[in-house]
C-alpha cells in the first residue's frame, strides 16, 4: 500500500571515488516527495459508487437506499446512501481498502406507482400462454406475491393493490434490483435459477 507524503534517505559514500586525497570523506541526505500525479496513491479507504436504473436504461431509480455493508481486518461497517434523480449513489472515502462487502439496493414506497388495470390483463395473458411478457424484468415484477412464479394469485393481489384494500403488499416490495452483469439461465423463466439483487465485491 502506498500513502502519499514525505521520505527521507540518506547515504553514506564509501568507495574511492568519494574520498578526497587527503581521506576525507563525507555522505549526503535527500528527500524524496511522493505525489499522486498519476493518482495512483492508495490511502486506508476507497470510493464505492453506482447506478440505479430501469430495464432499459434510460431512466435512473431516485430515493432508493444503498447499503454498502462487510468486513475487513479493522472489524464490520455498513454505510449508506440515497441515490439521486439519475438513479447514482456512492459512498466516499469510507469502505477500507482490502475489505469484503456487498451492495444491496432497496426500494418500498409507493406500490401503485406504474400499476394498472392493464397490467392485470398482461399478466393474465402470460399465464395463459396467449402473450408472454417477453422480458425477464417484467416477470420478476409481476410475481406480485415473490413466490418464484406468475400465477393468477399475482393478480388477485394487484388487484387488491389497485382497489385500495391493500396500501402495499404483503409478501414484497415496490421495486427488486437484479445485477446488470447478470446473465439469467433461461429469459423465458427468470425463476429457474437465483438470481442476485446485491452485488458483492472483494
Amino acid at each position: 500500500m502506498l500513502n502519499c507524503g514525505q521520505l527521507t534517505l540518506q547515504a553514506t559514500q564509501t568507495s574511492a571515488r568519494s574520498i578526497d586525497l587527503a581521506g576525507n570523506a563525507d555522505f549526503c541526505s535527500t528527500t524524496l516527495e511522493v505525489q499522486n500525479n498519476a493518482g495512483n496513491c492508495i490511502g486506508n479507504t476507497v470510493n464505492v459508487s453506482g447506478a440505479l436504473k430501469t430495464e432499459a436504461g434510460t431512466d435512473g431509480i431516485e430515493q432508493a437506499q444503498v447499503t454498502v455493508a462487510g468486513s475487513s481486518a479493522a472489524g464490520a461497517f455498513s454505510f449508506t446512501d440515497a441515490s439521486d434523480n439519475a438513479g447514482l449513489f456512492e459512498v466516499l472515502g469510507q469502505v477500507p481498502v482490502a475489505s469484503n462487502f456487498t451492495i444491496t439496493p432497496a426500494k418500498d414506497d409507493n406500490p401503485l406507482n406504474g400499476v394498472t388495470t392493464y397490467d392485470l390483463v398482461l399478466i393474465s395473458k402470460h399465464i395463459l400462454g396467449i402473450e408472454p411478457l417477453g422480458s425477464a424484468y417484467k416477470m420478476i415484477a409481476a410475481d406480485a406475491n415473490k413466490s418464484n412464479s406468475i400465477t393468477t394469485f399475482d393478480v388477485v393481489e394487484l388487484r387488491k393493490l389497485i382497489l385500495g384494500i391493500y396500501t402495499e403488499l404483503p409478501n414484497n416490495t415496490s421495486w427488486r434490483f437484479v445485477d446488470k452483469s447478470f446473465a439469467f439461465a433461461d429469459n423465458s423463466n427468470p425463476f429457474k435459477s437465483a438470481f442476485p439483487e446485491n452485488k458483492s465485491l472483494a
